[in-house]
């Protein structure tokens, strides 16, 4: 895999994009499995971000998900998944329809944390 893209945002949070990460699939999570970039049942981080000042690490990534596999009714489908970790405490795993979602519960989270000084 190629190296990770770097981008630095205003709200002091670091985003190392993958490679494989596509913008113009934000909306159509099921494009990474039509593709093959992620596999049947599987899931592929696209995005490591950080805010080191407040000990936060997230994930954001996608995931196919095929209830058969559970013995549950449903589609199989793809969506966005976002994981938040804390001091290296997992604080929880979310999934989206779309990256925008995911991203808006990531900063939303962020101000949070910023707010209550890392308190949390």
């Amino acid at each position: 895999m190629g190296r990770l893209a770097v981008q630095h945002t205003d709200d002091e949070l670091t985003f190392a994009w993958s490679p494989v990460y596509r913008p113009e699939w934000d909306d159509a999570p099921n494009r990474y499995v039509e593709c093959d970039v992620v596999s049947w049942g599987r899931s592929r981080r696209l995005a490591r971000i950080e805010d080191p000042s407040l000990r936060l690490k997230a994930y954001l990534g996608v995931q196919h998900f095929d209830p058969a596999h559970w013995n549950l009714p449903g589609e199989a489908r793809a969506v966005f998944f976002l994981s938040l970790f804390m001091n290296g405490r997992t604080v929880t795993l979310r999934t989206f329809p779309t990256a925008a979602a995911a991203l808006a519960a990531l900063h939303a989270f962020h101000v949070e944390v910023r707010e209550t000084g890392g308190k949390r």
